[in-house]
């Protein structure tokens, strides 16, 4: 490995290190050349005096912009440098130059739209706002992932090629397997089930998902990122919001505590929702959304984006920046619904963060004989779902689950306007590169 420290490393006291990274800014000031210096950690600046170090000084006369270089320096501290340290260089070396000119600018502040910078991502990804989008994203899934595993989670891979969805066929992406037709997934929350059946008890899985959805939002992708969890034994709905409650606020909390640097870049004031989620039921919430906002969903079964967002202003003005809805009307086969004695349509929920939704799950149907019906009264081919009935039918525990859409949380919690920021290299209907 090339011998070198991180920018955030640097002690002013020390007598020498070694710093490598991109050129982010040239300053050129005669005798006097600022070069400052990008790396992940941050930036640093390192002055280069013709007086001082003149053989130096002449070869940084050709750096530029985004090459990559190593320099060798004595700290000094500075309140003029970025981090309050900068570098008196006692070598200097170029490691790769970067072509000029720059099809995206990095170390100015230059408003560019979206497009343009996926259309030039691999330069966009320099700038430390982006980094610090997923800086921040790896901390706040190492954190979900890490709450998972202490409370006993099974980590699982479940395929990403299946004969039939989850779902819907509408949303299906269809590909050759062999000599036969079959559909990248749209969630794995049939094998999540088929684990429930085989004594797992609770597992959890971050993969992939593919919806062949015609879109043009800004929450919306054809490949997802999700975080699925499923688990058994549980006496209701209730058991499973509890798991998704705890297991965001740890997440959160590690965020707030480990990545205040890349708040900062981003601009964002994270707080930690220490109070419980508020649990309302769909019927509640539309009749909030009426009397509060008038407005009514053009789908009177579910939530539509508008009324999401109001939902969420209503709820953040009491200080609640996450809520749950409970017991969607007409819902897929898989979950509990029309349960005697309950007063909701249905133990189906989704978490709404910020005003957008994250997450759907519920208390899933075990009783196979009861959700077969439910299949035939809903039109949905048997025999697309053969081993998922099968699997069920010797003997599978009461359990629910959820899917946590991480792209959207990102998005949420990093404070982007669009999906597309909060994923290092997109899919939607048109873009499939780079």
């Amino acid at each position: 490995m090339i011998e070198r420290i991180h920018t955030s490393e640097v002690d002013p006291d020390a007598d020498e290190v070694a710093i490598a990274g991109h050129v982010h800014e040239i300053r050129d000031l005669g005798g006097l050349v600022f070069l400052i210096v990008r790396d992940r950690e941050g930036l640093i600046q390192v002055v280069f005096k013709e007086e001082r170090e003149p053989e130096l000084f002449e070869a940084v006369q050709d750096a530029g912009s985004e090459d990559v270089v190593r320099v060798v320096g004595k700290p000094l501290e500075s309140d003029q440098a970025p981090g309050g340290v900068e570098l008196a260089p006692t070598a200097y070396e170029v490691l790769d130059e970067a072509d000029s000119p720059l099809p995206l600018e990095i170390s100015k502040d230059v408003d560019v739209d979206l497009s343009t910078r996926l259309d030039n991502r691999a330069l966009d990804l320099r700038k430390p706002e982006t980094l610090a989008v997923f800086s921040l994203r790896s901390k706040l899934m190492t954190a979900m992932e890490e709450w998972f595993d202490e409370e006993g989670f099974v980590d699982i891979k479940t395929p990403l090629i299946s004969k039939g969805g989850a779902e819907g066929g509408a949303e299906l992406f269809p590909i050759l397997y062999y000599d036969r037709d079959a559909f990248l997934s749209q969630s794995p929350q049939l094998y999540k089930q088929i684990l429930m059946a085989a004594g797992y008890e609770a597992v959890y899985e971050t993969g992939t998902a593919f919806r062949a959805e015609d879109f043009a939002t800004s929450r919306h992708v054809s490949e997802i990122a999700m975080f699925d969890v499923e688990l058994a034994y549980i006496e209701d709905h209730d058991d499973v919001m509890d798991v998704q409650e705890e297991s965001l606020r740890h997440a959160i909390r590690a965020v707030v505590e480990n990545a205040e640097r890349e708040l900062d870049l981003l601009d964002v004031d994270l707080t930690v929702p220490e109070e419980d989620f508020p649990r309302i039921t769909f019927d509640e919430a539309l009749d909030l959304l009426e009397t509060e906002f008038g407005h009514f969903p053009e789908d009177p079964t579910d939530l539509d984006t508008k009324g999401e967002k109001l939902l969420g202003e209503h709820f953040a003005e009491q200080g609640h920046p996450a809520f749950f809805v409970v017991g969607y009307p007409d819902e897929k086969f898989y979950y509990m619904q029309d349960v005697e004695g309950d007063e909701i349509a249905s133990r189906k929920f989704d978490l709404i963060y910020e005003g957008q939704e994250l997450s759907s799950g519920g208390q899933r149907e075990h009783d196979v004989e009861r959700m077969v019906e439910v299949m035939e009264e809903e039109g949905v081919e048997q025999a697309n779902f053969e081993f998922y009935i099968e699997a069920l039918s010797f003997g599978t525990p009461p359990h629910g689950g959820y899917g946590l859409g991480i792209d959207r949380l990102v998005q949420q919690v990093a404070g982007l306007d669009n999906i597309k920021e909060a994923i290092m290299f997109p899919r939607d209907p048109n873009r499939l590169e780079p």
